[in-house]
């Protein structure tokens, strides 16, 4: 238990040095993730390596290290800072809470399927994956993963919410919501904040603020998002992308929600789903006009269950005939 610690210590300094890495080299704008003092920034940085239920926080943190590093111009120095980063997320894997790994894989249906997608992108076009997952799929580790294998920075709503905080200030920070349930507000509030977004609510100034940054990224990079809306907003700008649908059997997935949260009880497990995929139906379908979860608005639906979270990379990558670039990389 001892050396586990240390273990963890260790890489709790290692990411929060890496960060101060990036920041230094690049001298980024948008400033840096762990920004406090260093000691509690460390601590805080353990007790979610401590906490398999933590590690969707950890990989949002890492992502904005990576996309930023991803920016550094000297080749060298990029090369170096991203082998840094690669090393942390190959250790936070083998961690016991780390990042899951084939825990949502079922022996039972795993049966290997392979299907040729057309070329849709011209030259000079971004390579965007957008990626709708229902609640307790491993739908995050899986497009967090890709990113990181095929190299491309990697957008989730923690990580464009933490982009929209540093870019407008804490301020605007307070309308970059995550689509969740509306919080009751008074009087004085409702009258503060339809004057603040000229009568738009916030959930429709994140949806607006959130199209405008997916069409400015899709003009300057390979990316994959998670969720957002980000195929219909592609599709509503005519920009070339491939969209996934990721889900499992709702049995599967309380059973994987509880292996994460072991303070959960299967019926608030089952409940949780439920309702989290019924927000997910509800908002997607108010801002897009589209069924979420329907098979004929996405290019890909994958059952992780017949996969498990490795495999259904593979497929991925397979799928979308991607594995020239994958060869590139790790030369």
């Amino acid at each position: 238990m001892e050396f586990y610690d240390e273990k963890i210590k260790a890489l709790a300094i290692e990411i929060y040095e890496l960060d101060a890495e990036v920041y230094k080299k690049l001298g980024s704008s948008l400033g840096r993730v762990f920004g406090g003092e260093k000691d509690i920034c460390i601590r805080n940085i353990m007790e979610d390596l401590h906490s398999r239920q933590n590690s969707s926080r950890i990989r949002s943190e890492l992502a904005l290290i990576s996309n930023m590093a991803r920016t550094i111009p000297d080749h060298d120095t990029r090369h170096d800072v991203m082998v840094r980063y690669n090393n942390i997320v190959e250790e936070i894997a083998e961690l016991p809470t780390g990042f899951a790994d084939g825990d949502i894989l079922d022996p039972k249906i795993a049966d290997l399927n392979t299907v040729n997608l057309k070329d849709r992108f011209k030259t000079g076009d971004h390579l965007i994956i957008c990626i709708g997952r229902s609640c307790g799929c491993g739908g995050n580790e899986i497009g967090f993963a890709l990113a990181d294998k095929l190299r491309m920075n990697f957008y989730d709503v923690s990580v464009m919410n933490e982009v929209f905080r540093q870019k407008d200030g804490e301020e605007a920070a307070q309308a970059t919501a995550t689509f969740q349930k509306k919080e009751r507000m008074g009087i004085k509030k409702r009258i503060k904040a339809f004057r603040k977004y000229h009568g738009l609510s916030s959930e429709d100034v994140l949806f607006f603020d959130t199209s405008k940054f997916l069409v400015e990224k899709a003009k300057q990079e390979d990316f994959i998002v998670m969720g957002r809306f980000a195929d219909a907003i592609l599709t509503n700008n005519h920009i070339p992308h491939i969209s996934i649908f990721i889900t499992a059997p709702e049995k599967r997935r309380v059973q994987r929600f509880l292996e994460i949260n072991k303070n959960v009880t299967p019926n608030q497990a089952k409940k949780w789903i439920e309702s989290e995929d019924k927000r997910h139906l509800k908002t997607y379908k108010f801002y897009t006009g589209r069924k979420w979860s329907k098979a004929s608005n996405y290019d890909i639906c994958i059952n992780s269950a017949s996969y498990g979270i490795k495999g259904s990379i593979e497929l991925i990558i397979r799928m979308l005939q991607l594995d020239d670039r994958v060869k590139q990389l790790i030369k």
